[in-house]
C-alpha cells in the first residue's frame, strides 16, 4: 500500500502541474499631440518646478487609496524615464496632496473628473499655496476596455493520454489625455493623448474531465494568478512611460 502511494502521488502532482507557455504582455502605444502652446518648449520646462496631479476620469470611480496609488505610479515614471528629471523639481501627488490638504486635492479631483479640466480658482488657489510652482500636470482615463477570448483543443501528451490545452487571449485597451497647464500664466501649455493596446496570450494545460479540470484550473490560479493576466497598473505605466518619453521631443 505505500509503495503504492509513493507511485500515485507523484503522479498526481504531475498532472497538476502547471504545464504552459506564457509571455509578457505587448504594448502598442500611440501618442497624439492635440494641442501644444507656441511659447512652450521642454528647453523652458527644465528647471521648472512640477506638479504630477494625478489621475482623473468619469469613466471609472476612482476612490482615494487608487487615486494616491496610481498618481505614484506617474510620478515615479516621471522620475525613472524623463530625461533631464535630475534639472526638473517634481513634486509628486502624495506630496502636493499633503501641501494643499487631502479635502481640497480630492475636491480639485472631483470636479476634474466631471468637467475633464481643472478650475482657474483651483490653479490660483496651487499658485498662491505653491508660489514656486511653474507647471502641473494631469492624466485623465478617457477609455477602458478589456477583451478575454480562449480557444480549446485537445492533445496527447507523452504517455498517449488526452488533456484539454486552452490557449488565453487578453486585449487591454485604455486612453489616457494629459493635460499641462502653466500655473502662472493661468493656461493649458499642452494636451496630447495617448492610446495603448496591450496584449498577452497564454497556453495552460489541464487533465479532461469537468471534475479534474476545474480543480487544475484553480490550483493554476492559486500559483500563477489568472490566465494572460494585465492589470491596469502595469498600462498606464506604460502609457505614462511614453508620455515622458515623448516629453523631451517638444
Amino acid at each position: 500500500m505505500k509503495n503504492h502511494m509513493k507511485i500515485r502521488f507523484p503522479n498526481f502532482l504531475i498532472m497538476l502541474s502547471i504545464i504552459f507557455c506564457s509571455c509578457g504582455a505587448g504594448h502598442h502605444l500611440t501618442n497624439d499631440v492635440i494641442f501644444k502652446d507656441t511659447g512652450f518648449t521642454y528647453n523652458q520646462f527644465k528647471n521648472s518646478e512640477m506638479i504630477i496631479g494625478g489621475i482623473s476620469s468619469e469613466l471609472i470611480n476612482l476612490t482615494s487609496e487608487e487615486r494616491i496609488k496610481y498618481g505614484a505610479i506617474l510620478s515615479n515614471v516621471f522620475v525613472e524615464k524623463l530625461k533631464g528629471a535630475h534639472n526638473i523639481h517634481i513634486v509628486n501627488t502624495l506630496q502636493f496632496m499633503t501641501k494643499i490638504g487631502k479635502e481640497k486635492y480630492f475636491e480639485i479631483m472631483g470636479n476634474f473628473d466631471m468637467e475633464k479640466a481643472i478650475r482657474w480658482e483651483s490653479v490660483r488657489f496651487v499658485r498662491d499655496t505653491m508660489p514656486d510652482a511653474k507647471y502641473i500636470l494631469f492624466a485623465y482615463i478617457e477609455n477602458e476596455n478589456i477583451i478575454d477570448r480562449s480557444i480549446d483543443q485537445y492533445i496527447e501528451n507523452e504517455e498517449g493520454k488526452k488533456e484539454l490545452e486552452t490557449e488565453y487571449e487578453k486585449t487591454y485597451l485604455m486612453t489616457i489625455e494629459f493635460q499641462m497647464y502653466d500655473i502662472l500664466q493661468e493656461k493649458l501649455v499642452l494636451n496630447n493623448v495617448i492610446y495603448n493596446q496591450a496584449e498577452r496570450n497564454e497556453s495552460r494545460t489541464t487533465r479532461t474531465g469537468c471534475v479534474e479540470s476545474c480543480l487544475d484550473n484553480v490550483f493554476q490560479t492559486i500559483l500563477f494568478g489568472e490566465p494572460a493576466e494585465i492589470d491596469r497598473e502595469e498600462v498606464l505605466a506604460k502609457i505614462s512611460e511614453k508620455y515622458a518619453k515623448d516629453l523631451v521631443k517638444i
